[in-house]
């Protein structure tokens, strides 16, 4: 997997490896990690960037490698 430079976001990368695939509650941690860190690269990136009507960014960008952002 990417590693990333900040290590809160390298530390929620680093939990979705340690999932178990069979966990039933697996799709509420993956939601509740995806949340943690668009919350975290929202802190990183400039206030420029675009964001939703909340004034969130999308989770689903928070898994996509830095490089990408």
């Amino acid at each position: 997997m990417t590693t990333s430079k900040s290590s809160k976001v390298q530390k929620l990368m680093d939990e979705v490896d340690t999932l178990d695939d069979n966990d039933e509650g697996l799709e509420d941690k993956l939601q509740k990690i995806a949340e943690a860190m668009a919350a975290e690269l929202r802190k990183m990136r400039p206030a420029t960037t675009p964001a939703d009507d909340n004034g969130l960014a999308d989770p689903q960008d928070a898994f996509a490698c830095e490089g990408c952002q």
